[in-house]
């Protein structure tokens, strides 16, 4: 598999979604883009875009 295939940027976008869900709500809403930066584990590309997305997409259903 690629590392840049549609399957496997979808799994790295899940990974970001699950990682922001295992973080408590009260931590969750105290992070700001920086820390936020520091919990990506992918270095560059689309691989650490994707991350951020996931990631960023369970933050805006957590607030709601």
């Amino acid at each position: 598999m690629k590392p840049d295939s549609a399957y496997h940027l979808s799994r790295i976008q899940a990974e970001g979604w699950n990682a922001a869900r295992s973080i408590p709500a009260s931590q969750l809403a105290e992070l700001n883009d920086n820390q936020i930066d520091l919990l990506n584990p992918y270095s560059k590309g689309s691989a650490r875009s994707r991350w951020n997305v996931g990631f960023k997409s369970a933050l805006e259903c957590s607030q709601r």
